[in-house]
């Protein structure tokens, strides 16, 4: 794919926010982690809202992540992968960072039933481990598995180094389901990027404190941790199930600026429900991210807008390249998903044969986004990943996303048509 492939538009773009910013070399656990707990140990770093209830500082979550470090450390050799089963709230956080940690490759699965995709790897290298975060995965696999608590009982005061050194930054580290199969394998480089070009979009300077209520196992739970983390403030997780009162709560208690939501739960907060929970939107965030994959309700996002009296940003990634368009609090369009984040090259490209097209976005009706950007995964693996056409998506460094969309005069993107999966 040719690397000059369209004039780029002159995009609206908020006064102070860098659109292009270096991503540091850096293991992602030691930029997330490793360096808050030197600089403000007792700054609070995760928080687990109904399952385990608890709060972890950075001190704190830095010895729980280097005990799973250590203990995997026993188990698995550097480099192999562990599947990491029910990959959600406190426990899915410290099972990924603690795997990282450890030099090892974790995949993570919303559920134990998803192991035979992973175990169906295309290359040849399934999990060694299957580590449980609500209890121990099922006793027929085909392959050792422990639960969280009984990995961390093991060595819970284990004190690893994490393998590796920066210069392995761009190797695959991490594989994210991508659906039908497929694993999307992020490096430690691709996600370091997907937090700071998220943090940086939203100017968010200084401790953040986040609401994910999104599984681990999908890009949105991933990146609104670790944005939290990045910014050395509090990641406040929570099942889907129970965002309501304790929610709420959260929100209050520990003073969360942005909340990331799937797009159907503005239904019930533009009407006000649960009662708690949009009162604490309401009084607290700075904004309310929804995460959209394909054309959305723009009456429903006006409706939560004016019922919540806060910015309602929509935001659009996939598991391959994470965010990569999301409204801007200065000034958004409710039916535009938004612009490309800091980091993020957006550009036009044939509908019907994905190849780029030389002209401007304003001129065309619509066309599939192709991006350039260093959030983007390394290789895809699973059982499909030699189909040729997952592997052309991929080419000289742009990533085609299958997705349409439409540019405004003013730089906005709508969603035309969802990623064709």
């Amino acid at each position: 794919m040719a690397k000059t492939i369209a004039i780029n538009p002159s995009w609206y773009w908020p006064d102070d926010i860098p659109r292009l910013l270096g991503v540091p070399p850096m293991r992602a656990e030691r930029l997330l982690i490793e360096r808050w707990a030197r600089r403000r140990a007792d700054g609070l770093a995760l928080v687990d809202v109904g399952r385990t209830g608890e709060a972890l500082t950075y001190a704190e979550l830095q010895q729980r992540v280097r005990g799973v470090a250590g203990a995997l450390a026993g188990r698995v050799a550097p480099g192999a992968r562990v599947a990491i089963c029910d990959a959600r709230g406190s426990a899915g956080v410290i099972a990924l960072l603690g795997a990282l940690a450890a030099g090892t490759r974790p995949a993570l699965l919303a559920s134990a039933t998803a192991l035979q995709e992973a175990l169906a790897l295309q290359d040849g290298a399934p999990p060694q481990l299957a580590i449980g975060c609500a209890g121990a995965p099922p006793s027929d696999l085909s392959l050792p598995a422990i639960a969280l608590s009984e990995l961390l009982g093991a060595a819970a005061q284990a004190d690893a180094a994490p393998a590796g050194t920066s210069s392995d930054v761009h190797a695959p580290v991490l594989d994210l389901p991508s659906g039908q199969g497929l694993f999307a394998a992020h490096s430690h480089y691709s996600l370091v990027a997907g937090a700071l070009s998220l943090a940086a979009f939203l100017a968010a300077e200084g401790p953040q404190s986040w609401l994910s209520a999104i599984e681990l196992s999908r890009w949105e739970g991933i990146y609104s941790v670790f944005a939290a983390l990045y910014s050395g403030g509090t990641a406040v997780v929570c099942d889907a199930r129970q965002v309501g009162d304790e929610a709420a709560a959260a929100i209050a208690d520990h003073n969360v600026a942005y909340a990331l939501l799937p797009f159907d739960a503005l239904g019930d907060l533009s009407r006000g429900r649960p009662r708690r929970l949009a009162d604490a939107i309401k009084r607290n965030l700075t904004a309310l991210l929804v995460s959209v994959q394909e054309p959305f309700s723009a009456g429903e996002r006006r409706k939560a807008r004016k019922t919540l009296d806060i910015p309602i940003l929509t935001i659009y990634g996939l598991p391959e390249c994470g965010p990569i368009l999301a409204s801007h609090p200065s000034w958004y369009v409710d039916e535009s998903v938004g612009i490309p984040l800091t980091n993020v090259e957006v550009q036009p490209a044939n509908p019907r044969t994905g190849e780029p097209l030389d002209t401007n976005w304003e001129l065309l009706d619509y066309a599939t986004m192709v991006v350039r950007t260093p959030l983007v995964m390394s290789t895809y693996e699973g059982s499909a990943a030699g189909d040729q056409a997952l592997a052309e998506r991929l080419e000289d460094g742009w990533f085609r996303t299958w997705t349409n969309a439409s540019f405004d005069a003013n730089g906005m993107m709508y969603l035309v048509e969802g990623s064709r999966r």
